[in-house]
């Protein structure tokens, strides 16, 4: 019987983290950080990825899932998952996750992200036991991140549910402007999560002349993010800018502290992006997301176990396909 220690990861872990991931992705994997050693192990030692495994003797990984955040007071992200193929069946994913989630709580985290993939039904009906689906980012896994080609399905890309979970009792209150677009359906969210919000009304002019953005481009899994701290006038051709990228997936945040998110989202839905997803304190304020995707390289029917994802898929589907 094979046996491991369940605990934190060091830097000097990182080789070790980086051959579990290539047993079990190959070269496939999405995020460019678990195929670097050196990278992944300057990352951990700054805390901006926090790692558990479950390590044997020998110090190979069996198990291994890691929390990251976009800073102090940011509601941190919890996934980066991959189990060797050794030892599935075992339970070792959840071990590695309950260990993980307590490092969370003791760091002062009240709650977390989770995306579970749309291929993975198991961990779609886990997650939403314990927190609630608030998006659903389409196109967001390439077709061969586990190494091989799926049957029956072709080569489309999957998705990935966002999954918000309390972990804590006391949840602070703030405000956010709300766009008309899903207007009613961040309501409802924040009334299913038991947050507290009050809505602001967005201002509808005298934005300023130039737009607050940042982006960020993941080559390795065919996405590319635009930010949108602060809108301005110059928004429309940033984001047609942004839009004429050709890749499969792209996505923009918008800060739900900016009082011109309606017309900034306005612009977004110009270009023909849809909801995607609402990530509670994700750049410590709220984020509304939304998604353009190549749809003739994309799963538009993905495999949802729970009722919410797939009330908000038929949703989006109407908004892709008029």
């Amino acid at each position: 019987m094979v046996t491991e220690e369940v605990r934190k990861l060091k830097p000097s872990d990182a080789v070790a983290i980086v051959e579990c991931f290539g047993r079990v992705y190959g070269e496939s994997y999405g995020n460019e950080l678990f195929h670097r050693p050196e990278m992944l192990a300057r990352a951990i030692a700054d805390g901006d990825v926090m790692s558990v495994g479950a390590v044997m003797n020998d110090g190979r990984i069996l198990a291994h899932m890691a929390m990251t955040s976009n800073g102090v007071g940011a509601t941190p992200e919890l996934g980066n998952t991959a189990v060797d193929p050794i030892a599935r069946g075992r339970g070792l994913a959840w071990k590695v996750g309950e260990e993980l989630i307590e490092w969370c709580q003791e760091l002062g985290n009240t709650a977390f992200l989770q995306y579970p993939t749309t291929d993975h039904h198991v961990m779609q009906r886990e997650a939403a036991k314990h927190g609630n689906e608030t998006g659903l980012m389409l196109s967001y896994i390439p077709a061969e991140t586990d190494g091989k080609i799926r049957s029956g399905r072709r080569q489309l890309r999957q998705g990935a549910t966002i999954v918000y979970h309390r972990i804590g009792a006391n949840v602070e209150s703030s405000e956010i402007y709300l766009p008309d677009y899903f207007h009613d359906e961040i309501k409802g969210y924040v009334e299913s999560c038991r947050l507290q919000r009050q809505y602001m009304k967005p201002l509808p002019d005298n934005a300023p002349t130039t737009s607050v953005v940042e982006e960020r481009l993941e080559n390795r899994r065919g996405l590319a993010r635009l930010t949108v701290v602060s809108g301005g006038l110059d928004l429309e051709t940033r984001i047609a800018d942004f839009a004429s990228k050709d890749l499969p997936c792209l996505q923009i945040d918008f800060l739900m502290n900016d009082a011109y998110i309606d017309s900034s989202v306005g612009c977004a839905r110009a270009q023909e992006f849809v909801f995607s997803g609402w990530l509670p304190g994700y750049r410590k304020v709220d984020v509304f997301r939304m998604q353009r995707v190549a749809s003739q390289h994309t799963d538009l029917c993905p495999l949802l176990v729970n009722r919410p994802a797939q009330i908000l898929l038929s949703k989006i589907l109407r908004d892709i396909q008029p």
